[in-house]
């Protein structure tokens, strides 16, 4: 069995658009359920048989011609192939996302959910202002956690059950353990949710949570996470003008 899924955009300039979409980090940064990636690889974690988890590693290749792009994500078991045509006459971008292969249904709502987040964040990226840009929204993007992290020691790495200790006095506390940095960036995530915070100088100056999708940009929402989380401390190497 094939899964196939198709879309269209309304396209305004076919330049930047081939850019967009050509360029592999914004179509990874809409991927959910992604564990690790690099600029050739992604792994995604899928449920396997009731509460077990499986990682999936892929293979992605790219192709661009006169007027398309094809991104092709591919291992042992299973492919998918995302390809992108740009009609000038009719000023549309269509997306087909195709997958055959195993694990079918568990891939069945990755696929959905990344088409719209293609749709989505390719809309978003049109109407943003770069210069009014903030810390936290640049956090729900990978291509700026993956810069981030590049450029960042791991100093901490431990699990944070929300229902024994409360979130707040744990992350006050890794500041204060960790002091002597200046730049600090915390992630958290478990199946249904996921923090980043990044602090200069022990001030909070970004924050992004996702719970069961949705998407917020307020230290409030801290409250509201539950579960058990990995959580990853870094200390960036960077001046902070460079990553603020």
């Amino acid at each position: 069995m094939v899964i196939k899924l198709t879309e269209e955009i309304e396209m305004n300039d076919d330049e930047s658009s081939k850019l967009w979409f050509y360029d592999k980090k914004n179509i990874i940064d809409c991927i959910p359920n992604l564990v690790g990636f690099s600029e050739n690889k992604i792994k995604l974690r899928v449920k396997n048989f009731f509460f077990l988890n499986k990682t999936l590693e892929y293979e992605i290749t790219s192709f661009v011609g006169g007027g398309y792009i094809e991104h092709k994500f591919k291992n042992e078991d299973s492919f998918a192939t995302l390809l992108i045509t740009f009609n000038k006459n009719r000023k549309i971008i269509s997306l087909s996302l195709s997958y055959s292969g195993k694990f079918e249904r568990q891939m069945s709502k990755i696929l959905e959910e990344m088409m719209k987040n293609l749709k989505r964040k390719y809309l978003e990226q049109k109407t943003v202002n770069k210069k009014g840009e903030t810390i936290s929204s640049k956090l729900s993007s990978l291509s700026f956690v993956a810069k981030l992290v590049s450029t960042s020691k791991l100093i901490y790495s431990d699990k944070l059950d929300s229902g024994k200790i409360d979130i707040t006095p744990f992350i006050e506390d890794i500041l204060h353990k960790f002091s002597q940095y200046p730049i600090i960036y915390i992630s958290g995530f478990n199946e249904e949710n996921t923090f980043r915070l990044l602090f200069v100088n022990g001030e909070l100056k970004g924050v992004y949570i996702k719970i069961s999708d949705k998407e917020f940009y307020s230290e409030e929402e801290l409250l509201k996470l539950k579960g058990l989380f990995h959580v990853s401390v870094y200390a960036n190497l960077l001046k902070s003008s460079m990553v603020i």
